[in-house]
């Protein structure tokens, strides 16, 4: 097949939807379909070479109207496209994406990274909500990543075929050959009694931040020698707010007397970031609404078999399971903090936890992901020609 993958994002920008498409794209290359990526006109790549997806970056930062056309004559003669769609990352201005399935010319599927309404203009109220239903019914398929955005769509009437099909991890387990976690530890000041706790991705409100920093003083008060690192650049290239909200975080910790037990990495590689989540002896991932498998960021902590304290959903995903491959609490930093103690007291545990991790972690291997994208696209298609 010759497949389009459109995206708001994609490296170099920072982003998960835009390192999951880079992701996806070559895995599909690597079964043998052309793709192609359509993104924003900053994400030049060198990516020419033969079997790699090749890029296209015609569009503006806007993503204005005049944008879908770019967007349309760039991908007219492939036979299907996918949007990537989160709404962080098309622009100041969204509304005109959310009618791009209506204008190309081979048939649109959609990915939705996640539901949640885009900003449109000051007191769009309700509008942002039809925008993406107006989104997901012009379209001949919809993915979702998450049991519970799928069950959000089916609960709904006239809408395309739907499937569920996860992200993967955008950073495979795979550190630099030389690495070795003590001495990485070392080389920061780690000391070798202190228990390192790891968070991993940008902060935002949505990810618990400020849970994250009475954890951790209340584990300092306790007498626990708890270390945080906090893993990766501190904001992403498409959502402004992760800066200001990071800044917000950083106050609480000058307020909370505990900024000299935070290390901060600023930007990695993916190595390097593989050899930081490997030197951690638990990770910490606060997530005010819960865990899902569309977080990246904790798919990333099961493919390095870390024992993760993360915090309980309302619907729990299938394969997630309690004391054998996740640590799940109240998203309170109180709850949080006790689930660390009992992990950082009991190795046992730790290790069943991280066993079971890495186990959960292999049905998010990107060539099965990959199977099953193009398994729906070609049903996608048969329907198309039907």
């Amino acid at each position: 097949m010759k497949i389009g993958l459109i995206t708001g994002e994609y490296p170099p920008m920072k982003g998960g939807v835009g390192d999951y498409t880079r992701a996806i794209a070559v895995s599909l290359s690597e079964r043998g379909h052309s793709v192609r990526v359509i993104t924003d006109h900053r994400c030049v790549q060198p990516d020419s070479h033969s079997g790699r997806p090749r890029v296209r970056p015609v569009v503006s930062a806007r993503w204005g109207w005049l944008d879908l056309w770019r967007v349309r004559r760039a991908s007219a003669d492939l036979d299907i496209v996918n949007i990537q769609y989160q709404a962080a990352a098309y622009g100041a201005m969204r509304l005109p994406v959310h009618f791009l399935p209506r204008l190309t010319v081979p048939p649109a599927a959609v990915t939705f990274h996640d539901l949640r309404s885009p900003y449109l203009f000051p007191k769009a109220g309700v509008l942002r909500e039809r925008a993406i239903w107006h989104l997901a019914s012009g379209t001949a398929g919809v993915v979702l990543t998450n049991v519970e955005d799928y069950r959000r769509c089916r609960a709904r009437d006239q809408l395309p075929p739907l499937a569920e099909i996860p992200i993967g991890s955008n950073i495979p387990c795979a550190p630099p050959e030389t690495f070795s976690a003590s001495i990485w530890r070392a080389e920061r000041g780690i000391g070798t009694e202190e228990s390192l706790l790891g968070y991993f991705g940008f902060l935002n409100a949505s990810k618990g931040g400020e849970t994250l920093m009475h954890a951790l003083a209340a584990l300092r008060s306790d007498g626990m020698p708890a270390r945080l690192v906090l893993i990766g650049d501190q904001s992403g290239s498409s959502d402004p707010t992760n800066t200001a909200y990071a800044q917000r975080a950083d106050n609480l910790a000058q307020e909370l007397g505990i900024t000299n037990h935070i290390l901060r990495t600023g930007y990695l590689t993916p190595p390097e970031t593989s050899a930081a989540l490997l030197s951690c002896d638990l990770m910490v991932m606060p997530y005010r609404d819960g865990v899902s498998f569309r977080r990246g960021s904790f798919l990333a902590c099961l493919a390095h078999g870390r024992a993760t304290v993360t915090t309980r959903p309302p619907l729990r995903p299938a394969g997630l399971r309690p004391r054998k491959n996740v640590m799940l609490a109240r998203p309170e930093a109180g709850v949080i903090a006790a689930a660390v103690r009992e992990l950082h007291s009991d190795p046992a545990l730790r290790k069943n936890i991280e066993t079971g991790a890495l186990r959960l972690s292999k049905q998010f291997e990107w060539p099965r992901i990959a199977e099953r994208l193009e398994a729906f696209f070609e049903q996608t298609l048969g329907r198309h020609k039907d």
